[in-house]
């Protein structure tokens, strides 16, 4: 039996740009007793929310429910054992999301290069919207010594992706999640990418080498992530703070920061019992 309670999530500005505008729909489902998440994102190719809810209800999952059932599955056994899954574990520390960071955090993603701030390592990602030959006068006028790595500048082709390494000497990251085809997959280096972005909310983490960061969801879904580095001993810098790329909910409200760590919220299993325990939950029929 799945149970579930649909949410919104409100941008304080627009999240990349291939982002679709307005509010975000996500749904949390509770399964045995465990929670969840399920924030679909079209943009990348992932069925809608609608579509995830009607397959799950007739027991199909996507990569994105089947993930979340497995969330689930652990937060439950946590609840009943009456211990916090975050428990003796270390949560890797974070790049901050955006041109605007607060003290502690050293390195920034950014999904425009609009403003570019000082004095912090750069994460720049163009969601493979550029093509080569854009991506290469584009990065002639960057700053090669504080840039850590260029996310998809293009769209991922092994050959491409090689000459353009050579070419404007920066290292190159393939979003997973941003490639399909690849979803299923658990590889831990692509030929002609420098670093691999995993997302949780979509696989397992096949490596500690990986950068692991949250799929821009809900805050549980965001604590799923930060569990799976934390339990995958991730040493990199990630990307598990994004719960500040919205307006403020209660849940949002629990959300802390610590340096650049990402502080989970106190109770059982992935915490916010009593918010949880009280959302008016429906259950999920075929």
């Amino acid at each position: 039996m799945v149970d579930y309670w649909r949410y919104e999530l409100t941008p304080k500005r627009r999240l990349s740009a291939i982002a679709a505008d307005g509010r975000r729909q996500g749904a949390l489902i509770r399964v045995d007793g465990g929670f969840a998440d399920i924030h679909p994102w079209p943009e990348l190719g992932d069925a809608s929310l609608d579509e995830q809810l009607a397959l799950l209800a007739r027991g199909e999952t996507t990569p994105l429910t089947k993930r979340s059932l497995e969330f689930a599955r652990i937060d439950a056994a946590a609840r009943r054992d009456g211990r916090n899954l975050f428990e003796g574990l270390t949560i890797p520390r974070s790049h901050w999301p955006g041109p605007d960071p607060p003290d502690g955090f050293d390195t920034v993603k950014l999904k425009n290069i609009d403003l570019i701030p000082d004095n912090v390592q750069l994460r720049i990602d163009f969601n493979a919207t550029l093509t080569p030959d854009e991506f290469v006068r584009i990065a002639a006028t960057l700053p090669h010594e504080r840039i850590d790595f260029i996310e998809d500048p293009c769209p991922y082709d092994a050959e491409t992706w090689r000459e353009l390494r050579e070419r404007t000497g920066l290292r190159l990251a393939l979003d997973r999640a941003g490639e399909p085809q690849h979803r299923q997959e658990c590889l831990c280096s692509v030929d002609g990418a420098d670093v691999l972005i995993i997302k949780p909310a979509l696989q397992e983490i096949p490596c500690p080498e990986v950068v692991v960061t949250s799929y821009m969801d809900h805050p549980l879904g965001q604590l799923c992530a930060a569990y799976a580095a934390a339990t995958a001993g991730i040493q990199t810098t990630c990307g598990l703070v994004t719960h500040v790329l919205y307006e403020s909910d209660p849940f949002i409200e629990r959300m802390r920061i610590d340096g650049a760590q990402l502080v989970p919220p106190n109770g059982t299993g992935l915490g916010f019992d009593d918010l949880l325990e009280a959302l008016p939950w429906r259950s999920l029929q075929p």
